[in-house]
């Protein structure tokens, strides 16, 4: 009786654990590097913007036709991603939040963020997730773009 107690006790010890357990993405986000491999992919943000109501106005087009890429970096680099519970997540880019829907894959390696805000819907490889650490490549016209993040 007393070892069936007890394991009776281990065994909710374990659920209530496993349940109460936070997933790593769920929590603010704020890039700490970019690495993109050209100011070409850069450009391809250009039309994500200008199809934005909240975002259009924020990046001429001009900037990004210069290839100011040193100065897009650090604009990215104030970007910040807060992931919520209910799958929804809010995006702040370039000073403006922006707001939607995520989905990570069950093998943590697919991030998926839809917003009607700044168009975007893409499918974003994750290389290394944790609760210090998110790292993914977003893909724009065959350019990797990789984000590093930190805890907000």
């Amino acid at each position: 009786m007393k070892k069936t107690y007890l394991l009776i006790m281990l065994g909710l010890v374990f659920l209530m654990n496993a349940c109460g357990s936070k997933n790593p993405i769920q929590q603010k986000w704020k890039v700490n590097d970019v690495k993109v491999p050209n100011v070409k992919a850069l450009m391809k943000l250009a039309p994500m913007l200008s199809q934005s109501d909240k975002l259009s106005h924020l990046i001429p087009k001009s900037m990004l036709n210069r290839g100011s890429k040193a100065l897009i970096i650090e604009m990215l680099k104030q970007t910040t991603f807060e992931f919520k519970a209910d799958n929804k997540c809010i995006v702040n880019i370039f000073g403006k939040n922006a707001t939607g829907t995520y989905r990570l894959s069950k093998d943590k390696k697919t991030l998926t963020i839809n917003s009607d805000d700044i168009k975007m819907g893409n499918k974003m490889d994750v290389k290394a997730l944790s609760a210090h650490q998110l790292t993914f490549d977003m893909h724009l016209e065959g350019q990797a773009i990789t984000f590093m993040l930190a805890p907000a």
